[in-house]
């Protein structure tokens, strides 16, 4: 029986020894996997979405003024350059929804409207596609005429008006003139529109497509411009 034993145990072991050379001389993908999964931390989804604490605690601040009163679209001081369209563009029959913008271009600077303009003529669209510039010292603009479809949100834009306010918002915070600007701008036209300010209604550009539009620094804080909003109406 001891004899036996014995022979069964170096058997054995002769087989343990064999199969373990050959899969030393393969290459062991298994433990290569395992490695990198060792080496990087896997994150869950729902961590990868900022809640709003985290996502504020990233942006650079800004004042997010209140607003006193309601001014409506005639009582706001709204300059009407005079732009020259290709075409008379499609008519929007109802109006929904507000898209917020910002220029987005290489640096946190104002921008005219002209040269808004004059971009997107070079994309080969009708004009301008935003409805209104807000400009950093707080200075509205109309820009494409208030009837028409407008081209700033793709898929979106039948029923939306789109507002754009100059500067990099990525990189930058806007004044606080133009912020106050575009909040009395959205409450008017939330009034003209019988609009009820919400974030179904009020979106950022990046809620409809995707883009960081209207800036990492900005985004953040539409809620709170959306209370501020209401509060007058």
């Amino acid at each position: 029986m001891e004899k036996f034993s014995r022979r069964n145990f170096i058997s054995t072991a002769a087989k343990f020894l064999a199969g373990a050379a050959v899969f030393s001389i393969a290459p062991n993908f298994t433990s290569a996997a395992e490695k990198n999964m060792n080496d990087e931390k896997i994150i869950p989804l729902e961590e990868t979405i900022l809640s709003p604490a985290k996502a504020m605690e990233k942006v650079l601040p800004f004042d997010m003024p209140k607003l006193k009163n309601l001014k409506t679209l005639g009582e706001l001081k709204v300059s009407a350059p005079k732009l020259k369209f290709v075409d008379e563009m499609g008519q929007r029959r109802y109006t929904s929804a507000i898209v917020i913008h910002h220029a987005g271009m290489s640096r946190n600077e104002d921008m005219t409207l002209n040269a808004i303009h004059k971009l997107h003529l070079g994309n080969g669209w009708s004009g301008v596609g935003y409805h209104f510039v807000v400009h950093k010292n707080g200075v509205i603009e109309h820009a494409r005429p208030m009837d028409r479809i407008g081209a700033h949100a793709y898929a979106h834009n039948r029923y939306s008006v789109g507002i754009c306010m100059t500067g990099n918002l990525d990189i930058g915070v806007p004044t606080y003139e133009q912020t106050l600007a575009t909040e009395k701008l959205i409450a008017a036209l939330c009034h003209r529109y019988d609009i009820i300010p919400k974030r179904d209604t009020i979106f950022g550009h990046r809620d409809l497509c995707d883009t960081s539009c209207p800036g990492y620094n900005f985004y953040p804080r539409i809620p709170e411009l959306i209370e501020n909003v209401a509060a007058v109406l």
